[in-house]
């Protein structure tokens, strides 16, 4: 039995066609009449003929599939932007190359040279807390391939990005701190080459001015993320001559592991001190002394976003854009409901 491949010049063979009447036969084109189509298609599911999905990606030149580079699949957050990034490819016919640079700039570079070798039409990144110079990606932008941050971009580059208000949030936990009194609140910060660090902090110095509270460099603190480097920000926040009785941090991460340090180390203050962070991790609701609050983002929504802004950028690859920032919306979520203070 001959198993060969059916290929469109055998359908157009035996209907006595064009090869490029079957082509536009097989795509429903106008100029096609229906009896023709029907014709075609009914020989190219007696033949089991399946598209040459090479040649077609050849012929338009795109591989249809994109990329997204992200710091790890651990934290939560992450997971629900590819999730929504990933879903948003899909449902428009491209697949989808995940690496994780595990906050390492050399591996980010790697994986963008694995990216451009795999031939992505487009790429979506959140750069590295190492990633100051990003030479890398211009380069990828410059060889013809569209890139987007998503969550973290640098500062001062004017590029496209989507991400969180994370200013606005930081505002409205300033503001939930300073209705239950509090007027010493510290700050727990992340990498300043990024500017969602810098929204944040220019959010939680104008939260303060809008009360009336004065700013004090000493109640900030920056931290890279590791267990380590949250409590020894906590630790030098506590150990001040008038320490916090709050604190807004980065993320939850960073949030959590300066509640348990806080409950380690200074236990006659832990109660004194309430926290927000970042996120909303589902699963902080479920600890049986939870930390005051905490700002839920939409990472889904911004994964969506991202592969929207992405493939108008790849298919209009001519256009001049002037670049975008797309921010969406934080909301503080409550989880501990203490007496007013």
């Amino acid at each position: 039995m001959d198993h060969k491949r059916a290929t469109i010049k055998d359908i157009a063979s035996a209907l006595k066609l064009s090869p490029s009447t079957v082509s536009k036969a097989l795509r429903d084109h106008p100029n096609i009449g229906i009896v023709t189509r029907e014709r075609v298609k009914k020989l190219a599911k007696e033949l089991h003929y399946v598209p040459n999905q090479t040649a077609i990606r050849f012929k338009q030149q795109k591989s249809f599939t994109l990329g997204i580079v992200i710091p790890n699949m651990l934290d939560h957050f992450y997971v629900a932007a590819v999730e929504g990034f990933e879903k948003f490819a899909y449902d428009h016919g491209y697949h989808v190359l995940i690496g994780q640079s595990h906050e390492s700039l050399q591996r980010e570079k790697e994986l963008l040279l694995t990216m451009q070798s795999n031939r992505v039409d487009g790429l979506v990144i959140a750069i590295s807390r190492e990633t100051a110079d990003t030479t890398h990606i211009s380069e990828f932008v410059y060889s013809g391939i569209p890139v987007v941050y998503f969550i973290r971009k640098p500062i001062n580059e004017e590029l496209h990005c989507v991400c969180s208000d994370v200013y606005t949030g930081a505002v409205d936990a300033i503001s939930y701190f300073a209705s239950r009194g509090h007027q010493r609140i510290g700050f727990i910060n992340a990498s300043s080459y990024w500017t969602t660090s810098r929204d944040r902090f220019l959010g939680y110095r104008d939260g303060l001015i809008q009360h009336g509270i004065p700013f004090d460099k000493s109640l900030v603190q920056e931290s890279d993320f590791s267990q380590e480097s949250n409590q020894q920000a906590i630790r030098r926040l506590m150990q001040l001559e008038a320490p916090p009785t709050a604190v807004l941090a980065f993320k939850d991460q960073v949030m959590l592991d300066a509640l348990n340090c806080l409950r380690l180390e200074f236990n006659i203050q832990t109660d004194k001190v309430e926290l927000i962070g970042y996120g909303a991790n589902p699963m902080i609701q479920y600890l049986e002394r939870p930390p005051l609050a905490s700002l839920k983002e939409q990472p889904y929504e911004i994964g969506q976003k991202s592969g929207l802004l992405l493939l108008d950028l790849v298919n209009h690859p001519r256009t001049e854009y002037e670049p975008q920032l797309i921010k969406l919306p934080c909301k503080l979520s409550i989880f501990s409901m203490h007496q007013q203070r």
